[in-house]
């Protein structure tokens, strides 16, 4: 099946196809030139499955283009694998890049801005530039640097700034710190088993109650308090948040500086199901988010375009979703997130 022509991201028409939804997909990865040397070595001893999606992860043109062809992705937001590596410098040469890929491809990808959230001045004029420059729909940063949960004062300018541009700031799992590894992820029997030790601290389990973490950090600094027009999205079906909703926001109400944990979660931010293909998950997240802040996405190359659109069908068959619900899910929420937004004035 072929994609419509269309001139635009908001020319997309989301609603062509009841029973064959175009997709927009937002948490979808790629690897820089100047990161992929030293990318497998960070999945110790993982190494051989990340060599194994180099390929892909390296690739912005043809075999990205073909796999959403293939799987009636529409447009694909592309954003970096975790950065804390990357120098400033690095970090502008990596939005150069993907730029330079959308150009090439400007109604089938997007950009999600990398940045280096270690320098809350410089992560703010790279966010300008991308936004204003670069054409870019949002930024994607990693849920912590070092321990670094960007909750302290030092960074209210760059969640002013983020509300100013009017984007959304994908908060993305980051590996565990050398100290939570050692505190969680390593010692005892499990230091026979390596790759459970990887796994479980990172995409397995922990670095997604990590991000459930920063976004609870953000929430009890009163960072929304402040910043209340501010656009969060999170990833893997809420990063567990949803499952422990009620218990969380009952809890609030003693420990919040203001708006209360449901406030936020339902004004603020937004749900991506990445790399969770799963009905029950679904359910959850409807049973606590309005529909129109849950959107699919895959985690590409992590997880592969066809489980998405598989998915879909899933979704379709199971009746879990109306046909209207699954376009919005699919394609109509991210539209209206990120390319039917006011634009910022500077431009």
């Amino acid at each position: 099946m072929s994609l419509q022509n269309y001139t635009g991201y908001n020319q997309l028409n989301c609603f062509a196809n009841a029973s064959y939804p175009w997709a927009i997909t937002l948490e979808e990865h790629w690897t820089s030139k100047a990161a992929i040397p030293s990318e497998p070595a960070r999945y110790h001893p993982l190494e051989a499955y990340i060599s194994s999606l180099m390929p892909q992860l390296a690739d912005l043109y043809d075999g990205r283009i073909t796999s959403l062809d293939n799987n009636g992705i529409a447009i694909q937001v592309v954003s970096h694998t975790p950065s804390a590596n990357l120098t400033n410098s690095q970090v502008q040469d990596a939005n150069n890049e993907l730029a330079t890929a959308i150009e090439a491809h400007p109604n089938r990808l997007a950009g999600f801005a990398t940045l280096p959230m270690g320098d809350p001045d410089a992560a703010i004029n790279e966010l300008d530039r991308c936004i204003n420059k670069l054409g870019f729909v949002g930024a994607l940063v990693d849920n912590h640097l070092d321990q670094n949960w960007y909750d302290s004062s030092a960074y209210d300018p760059f969640w002013s700034k983020a509300v100013d541009l009017n984007i959304p700031v994908y908060i993305h799992p980051a590996f565990p710190s050398t100290l939570m590894k050692e505190a969680l992820y390593t010692g005892g029997g499990l230091d026979a088993n390596p790759a459970a030790e990887t796994s479980i601290g990172a995409f397995a389990f922990g670095w997604h109650y990590s991000t459930a973490n920063t976004l609870l950090r953000l929430l009890g600094a009163g960072v929304f308090d402040r910043h209340k027009d501010l656009k969060v999205i999170i990833g893997h079906t809420g990063e567990a948040l949803p499952i422990m909703f009620q218990r969380i926001d009952r809890s609030s109400v003693r420990w919040v500086t203001g708006r209360n944990f449901s406030d936020v979660m339902r004004n603020n931010v937004w749900i991506t199901t990445s790399g969770m293909f799963d009905i029950p998950s679904l359910k959850n997240v409807q049973s606590w988010m309005p529909l129109d802040r849950v959107m699919l996405s895959v985690d590409y190359p992590y997880s592969q375009n066809a489980q998405g659109r598989n998915y879909l069908n899933q979704i379709a068959q199971s009746g879990a979703l109306s046909p209207r619900e699954l376009q919005n899910f699919a394609c109509g929420n991210a539209q209206k997130l990120l390319f039917n937004r006011r634009r910022p004035t500077s431009l």
